[in-house]
């Protein structure tokens, strides 16, 4: 239960919310409505991944503190320590209910679902816009220089990144360490003539912190197959 209301919590706090959105939340704190309406859609997926009608007022919780959360986070400057913290309060809440739910009421994956399932879709979600956002928060606290981002407002370092931590987990799922090692070292290669000392620095940064989080991900899910 743990694993399916993290994965209804990453897909409403990253893959439902927009830029848009996370920049009025800051702008307008309490006053957004995007707050209330987001708390609405924590909610919803909390219900809706148990696939149980009696977990709706567990639910509500989850949606109300949630929503506290994120306007306390909304006085608070965009910074890696707030952002850690802030997540790491949501799941200390989700694994609060999740314990307090399994602790009076029998409850099972449905349609036949497996724990492993769960757990990549997990894996798969952390590695696309929370290992993003975490990544650039990161190399933004220890000073490491963003290249310049083109006019078209188009960001293909996330993008390219997202791809790589997709393919890390993949390879590191089946086992196959060598393809890893193949794509760390193609990745090398690309770079080896970048004359950018700071652009070089980034992407180094930037891709050491992907293979990690990839890795860890990708261990999760071995973790859950093996259980």
């Amino acid at each position: 239960m743990f694993l399916c209301l993290v994965m209804a919590h990453l897909v409403a706090d990253f893959v439902l919310q927009t830029n848009k959105i996370c920049k009025d939340k800051a702008v307008k704190r309490w006053r957004s409505m995007y707050h209330y309406g987001h708390a609405l859609v924590v909610i919803g997926m909390s219900w809706l991944v148990t696939w149980n009608v009696y977990f709706w007022w567990f639910a509500l919780f989850i949606g109300v503190a949630h929503l506290t959360i994120d306007i306390c986070k909304s006085y608070r400057d965009s910074k890696i320590v707030w952002f850690v913290l802030d997540q790491f309060i949501h799941l200390l809440v989700i694994a609060g209910v999740a314990y307090a739910w399994t602790s009076c009421h029998d409850w099972s994956l449905p349609f036949g679902v497996e724990l492993w399932h769960v757990a990549a879709a997990v894996a798969m979600l952390v590695c696309w816009k929370p290992a993003n956002i975490f990544i650039k928060l990161i190399l933004k606290h220890y000073s490491v220089n963003m290249p310049a981002e083109k006019d078209s407002g188009f960001n293909a370092g996330a993008l390219i990144g997202t791809i790589e931590r997709w393919l890390i987990l993949i390879f590191v799922c089946i086992q196959r360490y060598d393809a890893l090692g193949l794509l760390i070292a193609a990745k090398s290669i690309i770079r080896f003539s970048e004359k950018d000392t700071a652009k070089t620095e980034y992407v180094l940064a930037g891709t050491l912190l992907s293979i990690f989080i990839a890795v860890l991900a990708g261990m999760m899910v071995i973790r859950a197959y093996d259980v």
